[in-house]
Parts: C-alpha cells; sequence; structure tokens
C-alpha cells in the first residue's frame, strides 16, 4: 500500500442518492481540483469538465489535521453515477497531464492512512470496520466503544505501566554504579505485577465476544392469514413497519427487524420476524404461484427460529407448525379488544396490538423463553475480538509467569525479569498495532469496503 499516492473513490453507500460523496486524499489533492491554498471547512466550488463547470460543495481538511493526516478533500456532487463517473475521469486525465500520481483508493485505504499516519489506532481502525458491518444495536454499540478508543485506553495505561516497570528494572542491571539511580525493589516490583494480573483478570472475566453479538435470537411471528401479526410486529417495534390490513395475504415477504427486551439486568436483543399468514389450503398450490413460494419463505423462518410465537386469533384452531417443537412455541391469542364472543385458544395468553394489553407480559414471557439473558453490552463493559482476547490472555501469561517467578524467589536474574516484561509489552504491542505484522494489517484493512 503505497501512500505517497493521491487516492480518490465514492465514500457514499451503494444505492441511488441525491448527492454522492467522492473524497480525495493525499499531497495533490488540492491541487487536481484547482483549490489554491483552500481554506479549511466547507465552501461552494466549480470542476472545469469538458461538458462545462460542475458546482460543486468542497469539505476541505490540511494534514495532518485531516482523518486521514493528508491533505483531505470531499465533493458533495450530485448523484447521478454517469457525472460521478465523467468527474473521476476527468480527475484521472489532469493527474496525467499534470504529472500528479492519482489512482483509486482500496478497500480501507483512507481508514489505513489513517493509521499509518497516527491519526487512529489499530483497536480504532477494527471499530469503524465493524461499524460498517453492524447489523444490530448489539453490534453497533460494541463497534461504537471499540472505535471511540475504549480498549485503546485500557492498552495504553497496561502499556504504559509495564514500560514504567521495565525502565525501572533495566536501571538496576545499566546503572549499578550510579548513585542517584534507584532501581525498583523485587517486592514492590511484585506488587505492582500482581495489580496488573487482577486487572487482566477483571477485564478477560467480564468481557464479551465480538463474534457472539453475531447470534441474535430470531423470535418469529407466525399464524393464519389476518391474524394480526402485522399489527403485533408493529406495535412491539413501536412504529409501522409493515402495511396492515383486514385482506389476507397482505404480508407476502419474510420482514426482519431488531428488537430490544428490557432485562433488570441489561438488554436483550431479538431478530423480530413476520411472515406470511399460514393456510392448509395453500399446501395444494402449484410450486410455481407467489401463494406457495410465501409459505415456503415462511415455514423456513419457522423452521429455523429460535422462538415461534404462535398468533390465533378468537374462533380459529392454531396453525400447524411442523417440526417445531412445542418447547419453541409460545402461544398468543391476539385481538383481545373483539367482543368475546368467539373461543380462544387454551392456555394462550390474550393481547390486543390495537390496544397494546398484553404486551409487556409477551415481551416478557419472549425473553424467559430466551433464557432472559442480556446481549447487549453495559455501557462499561469491553466487547473483544479474538484478536484482541489472544493478546490480553498473552500478556496475562506473560505477568502470571513474573508473578509466579518473583513468589518463587525474589532474587531472580533481572536480565530474566526485563526479558519477560518486554515480552508482555510486545503483547499489548500487537493489540494496539505498534508492532503488528503485515499480515495482520492485511488482513484488518481488507475487510473494510472502499471509500472508508
Amino acid at each position: 500500500m503505497d501512500v505517497s499516492d493521491t487516492i480518490i473513490a465514492i465514500s457514499s453507500p451503494p444505492g441511488r442518492s441525491r448527492r454522492t460523496l467522492l473524497r480525495l486524499s493525499g499531497p495533490d489533492a488540492f491541487g487536481l481540483l484547482g483549490l489554491s491554498d483552500p481554506p479549511r471547512g466547507c465552501s461552494r466550488h466549480e470542476v472545469e469538465l469538458p461538458e462545462g463547470r460542475l458546482p460543486v460543495v468542497a469539505l476541505v481538511a490540511r494534514g495532518p489535521a485531516s482523518f486521514t493526516g493528508d491533505d483531505l478533500v470531499e465533493l458533495v456532487v450530485p448523484g447521478s453515477r454517469c457525472l460521478v463517473d465523467l468527474l473521476q475521469r476527468r480527475l484521472h486525465d489532469r493527474a496525467a497531464s499534470t504529472g500528479a500520481r492519482l489512482r483509486d483508493a482500496g478497500p480501507g485505504e483512507f481508514t489505513a492512512r489513517a493509521f499509518f499516519n497516527g491519526r487512529i489506532d489499530l483497536l480504532q481502525a477494527e471499530g469503524i470496520a465493524e461499524l460498517i458491518r453492524a447489523e444490530t444495536d448489539a453490534q453497533l454499540t460494541a463497534a461504537r466503544d471499540l472505535a471511540d478508543g475504549a480498549l485503546g485506553r485500557l492498552a495504553s495505561e497496561l502499556l504504559a505501566e509495564l514500560i514504567r516497570l521495565t525502565a525501572l528494572v533495566e536501571a538496576g542491571i545499566d546503572f549499578t554504579d550510579q548513585e542517584d539511580v534507584v532501581a525498583i525493589e523485587p517486592v514492590d516490583l511484585l506488587v505492582a505485577l500482581r495489580g496488573i494480573a487482577s486487572s487482566l483478570d477483571r477485564v478477560l472475566a467480564d468481557a464479551i465476544s465480538i463474534e457472539s453479538l453475531a447470534s441474535v435470537p430470531t423470535v418469529v411471528l407466525a399464524g393464519p392469514p389476518n391474524a394480526g401479526k402485522s399489527s403485533l410486529f408493529n406495535r412491539l417495534l413501536g412504529r409501522e413497519r409493515t402495511v396492515v390490513a383486514d385482506l389476507a395475504g397482505t404480508t407476502r415477504d419474510v420482514l426482519r427487524e431488531p428488537l430490544a427486551l428490557a432485562l433488570s439486568d441489561g438488554v436483550l436483543e431479538v431478530m423480530l420476524v413476520d411472515v406470511a399468514g399460514l393456510d392448509e389450503v395453500e399446501q395444494h398450490l402449484p410450486a410455481s404461484t407467489i401463494e406457495a413460494s410465501m409459505r415456503r419463505a415462511a415455514l423456513q423462518a419457522i423452521r429455523v427460529a429460535d422462538l415461534v410465537v404462535r398468533c390465533t386469533p378468537p374462533g380459529e384452531p392454531p396453525s400447524g407448525l411442523p417440526g417445531v417443537p412445542d418447547a419453541r412455541i409460545l402461544e398468543v391469542s391476539t385481538k383481545d379488544d373483539l367482543p368475546a364472543r368467539e373461543p380462544r385458544t387454551p392456555g394462550a395468553m390474550r393481547l390486543s396490538a390495537r390496544t397494546g394489553s398484553g404486551l409487556d407480559r409477551l415481551r416478557t414471557a419472549i425473553a424467559t423463553a430466551l433464557g432472559a439473558s442480556p446481549n447487549v453490552p453495559a455501557s462499561g463493559r469491553l466487547v473483544l475480538g479474538s484478536r484482541h482476547d489472544s493478546a490480553l490472555r498473552g500478556c496475562r501469561r506473560r505477568v502470571g509467569a513474573l508473578v509466579d517467578m518473583l513468589e518463587a524467589s525474589l532474587s531472580a536474574p533481572s536480565e530474566l525479569v526485563a526479558a519477560e516484561l518486554r515480552s508482555a509489552i510486545d503483547e499489548i504491542g500487537l493489540l494496539q498495532g505498534r508492532v503488528t505484522p503485515d499480515d495482520i494489517l492485511e488482513h484488518v484493512f481488507a475487510s473494510f469496503c472502499v471509500g472508508k
């Protein structure tokens, strides 16, 4: 990855929009746009194209006080892909004619430059990648903490203390003949190392795996057509996510939305799923019909669900759920606001999406059926990736080995103690990217999308 070039890429998400963000970073970013000593901030600008002058909004940041650490310009242009392609070609042509080094950015290259220029550490870079990939609130919270530097601050504190202890130990080796140099006493070193070990033990015991946040339990609302599933879906989410109508068959797709359930000790996030109504008659429809496809999609979602909330309206029998054990079914009698003239499912929880009655009991029942264990990290609780966990445990092993050594003999050789301390420092260095091998860096930034 050559960080001396100027790079360019579209930084807007895929799809159509009224505006597109085109980002340039590098030593020739200003010159290629005809910006001479531009002020920091937002200003109106015009780019010369063969077809005429294109008005844009230019967001300017001078290096090193920019996200990448280099000169950075973000152009807000009309969201026509043809126009954006034309603008990019024009900038490449201008670079070729002036001798400027401009090329398309690779995946994650803007963030990589921020890392190589010391604007962020590797942990924050990984947090940005997790932000891009996040699909649930739990993942988003964990990614924000990582990007904001929560783990980095812990690593910096550990690193500072380990460096301090190493300096004191090595001072006793290198400057034993100097009266004004005082090395650390073995007892004091042992106490400090025990404190570091205890801190690491607490962090590792309380931390949760970032990979585990991807395993959000799925809760499917199932039942016959017009059973009130979509109304219940909207009411639980607190917004109109799906169309509700008295006409059976309104819901055709499998709709998924995250739902947060408040627990006494945190938040349980589930993926709430609304599927098409199940109708016994549809089993005999030709496989090519839309109704048959709807049924297959609904049954597939039901089979893989962690919990199925079977919605049964008054006067109808519960829908069959083939292949779903009773332990994964929560019986619900919907439309409790209607006059109680029709028989209801025995033992079912009665609720009304229209009035909201019974919804709190339903939320509690869903959480209880799923184990009532929070999966959204509480404030201050670290979320670790496998690389982070490995580095912290590696440091803990090194510190633990030193504690064992000093407990066995306070007169352990200072050279051996210093070597183990430096190994512990290297483990934390791996965590922050200070001594990270190139293959790890390539793995981290290859997971980014282009333009970030």
